[in-house]
């Protein structure tokens, strides 16, 4: 094994022994959320889609997904990735996931704060609707195709992935592993994952590991994955997003969506998502960067 690749492993073994994770996999570990925690926090998160995509909000998660089936048509507030865009109309709801998001993640690591490097403000909250938006069919940056997120933040990340609604049976991530070889460059930069396919004949695919409800899945960037959905697939609500263990740092233009302590959102500072609906979209930094990169704004309180 070459030494990157041990250090990965090591990493990984290093974060389940101070947080008190469960390994599924040498490259995956998990978190179970509290249930009352994880409640609240699909309350939040249920709140926020109903305002983005104007649905009716629903206590019962299965009326609820039925509403945003419904809604499928009214995609001004998600990108084709199914990422919900935070918008100034809905930012109290926005800042009332963060929140949630961030108070989990200090309940994480509450063992051993320090091994938390850099923490990441901007978690993606996706709808990954049971049939694949045909926007999102072609484009370079599809989570569809296989990827590693270290084509668009640098090498050292890692995944956290959290399934909470909706068909996780049929569309779910799927997860690989290096075959018996792993090299450095399989994680170098690329604006595109579709230039990075080549990649994908040195890995196979984790068949055993189907993320769970209610669980925060941590992947170091050497496990590639994609969003997958078997034949008749439902829609799913999750979020994804990544943290920095060690000392390293993302690409330049991703480095100010991070910062180095877990904000206290609604107590001492509030997100403004920095554009209205009727706006035009914000364009992109470069093709690292977030789409929320060049307007949200952090207002301290």
């Amino acid at each position: 094994l070459i030494m990157s690749y041990k250090y990965r492993l090591k990493r990984i073994n290093t974060i389940t022994k101070k947080w008190k994770l469960n390994k599924i996999h040498p490259l995956i570990t998990t978190y179970k959320i509290k249930k009352n925690f994880f409640e609240e926090f699909k309350f939040n998160l249920k709140l926020y889609i109903s305002k983005a995509m104007s649905i009716n909000f629903e206590e019962n998660d299965k009326k609820f997904m039925k509403n945003v089936d419904r809604a499928r048509g009214n995609r001004k507030n998600i990108t084709p990735n199914g990422a919900i865009v935070p918008k100034r109309e809905y930012h109290l709801e926005y800042n009332m996931v963060l929140r949630s998001w961030c108070e989990l993640i200090k309940l994480i690591t509450v063992n051993d704060k320090n091994l938390l490097k850099l923490f990441r403000i901007t978690p993606n909250i996706r709808v990954k609707f049971g049939k694949e938006i045909n926007e999102n069919k072609n484009r370079g940056l599809s989570t569809s195709v296989p990827h590693s997120d270290a084509w668009v933040e640098g090498p050292w990340g890692m995944n956290c992935f959290i399934p909470f609604l909706g068909d996780v049976k049929k569309n779910n991530l799927q997860f690989y592993e290096p075959k018996n070889l792993f090299e450095d460059k399989f994680l170098t930069d690329s604006p595109s994952y579709k230039k990075m396919q080549w990649v994908m004949k040195y890995y196979k695919p984790i068949s055993r590991i189907v993320p769970k409800i209610g669980n925060v899945h941590f992947s170091d960037y050497a496990a590639i994955h994609n969003t997958y959905r078997k034949k008749n697939s439902g829609t799913r609500i999750s979020i994804d997003t990544t943290i920095f263990v060690g000392n390293h740092t993302p690409h330049k233009d991703r480095i100010k969506e991070y910062t180095k302590k877990i904000p206290s959102i609604g107590l001492d500072q509030f997100i403004d998502s920095g554009q209205y609906e009727k706006d035009v979209p914000a364009s992109k930094i470069s093709a690292y960067s977030h789409y929320t990169s060049k307007v949200l704004k952090i207002i301290k309180l």
